[in-house]
């Protein structure tokens, strides 16, 4: 189906189930953007690769950008901050997800996976069923569940609602998606150690994704250094990838070999391959 069919047809699913006035979704050239409230919401794709062979792409990781913030994980939770608890972050999770998925589109015929973020409010706002919505919408886009990947960001902000997010994230995977888990690199060793390594422990996602920033402190601080060293290993008994992303410079691309990252995502491999290109060119 064409891209313009698409969003005529979200357009008219979202207005009738959210009672909207005006589309919340518009084609412009050949990308998709949507309107929540004020603030004008858009698609950053950046390529998820091999760590042995970066020149290999096996995905996207989807980004919310907006025209009020910042294209960063502090500018989309901006975004959430204009949306109440319930219904309303609800309804714009599944926005955000509806935009990454059309502006995927264009690219899917490569067979990568999309790794879409799920705020945890989200999460914690759908009572049960986790994924059946927007399986409909996957299908529409000539999609399967196991092109998604679901990643659920945990923070010591949500430690209260642990059995919540597991339920939800369990669910996502009853219904085939893939689920990745991202680490709030800023957390104390002591959050690390009680929580979320529980939560691997009692679920075992398809990939952990953890920022580079989380190894930056490991030859300054003591209690770093015993926290670099805990949750990895325990990520290597698991049946799970290891993703580490914000990969920006040469020093942190070698943290990748260190580590023994299975995926890396970050602007130092965009820029190497800008570089590899123009010097074949």
């Amino acid at each position: 189906m064409p891209l313009s069919d698409l969003v005529n047809c979200f357009n008219q699913k979202l207005r009738e189930e959210q009672l909207l006035s005006e589309n919340p979704l518009e084609l412009r050239g050949n990308r998709v953007e949507g309107r929540f409230g004020d603030a004008r919401l858009s698609t950053e794709l950046h390529p998820i690769r091999l760590a042995h062979a970066p020149a290999v792409t096996v995905g996207y990781d989807a980004s919310l950008k907006s025209t009020q913030t910042a294209a960063s994980s502090d500018g989309a939770e901006q975004v959430y901050a204009l949306a109440a608890d319930g219904p309303p972050v609800v309804n714009l999770d599944r926005l955000c997800r509806t935009i990454h998925m059309l502006n995927f589109l264009p690219i899917a015929h490569d067979d990568g996976s999309l790794f879409l973020h799920v705020h945890p409010r989200h999460i914690l706002g759908v009572k049960r069923n986790h994924g059946a919505y927007f399986e409909d919408i996957i299908f529409r886009c000539g999609l399967s569940p196991r092109r998604v990947v679901i990643t659920v960001q945990v923070t010591s902000v949500y430690d209260r609602q642990f059995v919540r997010l597991l339920e939800g994230l369990k669910s996502y995977r009853n219904h085939g998606y893939g689920t990745a888990i991202k680490f709030d690199e800023h957390s104390e060793h002591a959050f690390l150690e009680r929580y979320c390594i529980e939560f691997l422990y009692r679920f075992a996602p398809d990939f952990v994704r953890l920022d580079a920033a989380f190894f930056a402190h490991l030859n300054t601080r003591p209690e770093w250094a015993k926290k670099n060293r805990s949750l990895p290993s325990v990520m290597r008994g698991l049946d799970t990838q290891f993703l580490l992303e914000g990969v920006e410079t040469a020093a942190e691309a070698a943290l990748a070999r260190i580590v023994d990252a299975d995926l890396v995502k970050g602007g130092y491999y965009d820029r190497t391959d800008t570089e590899h290109y123009r010097a074949i060119a």
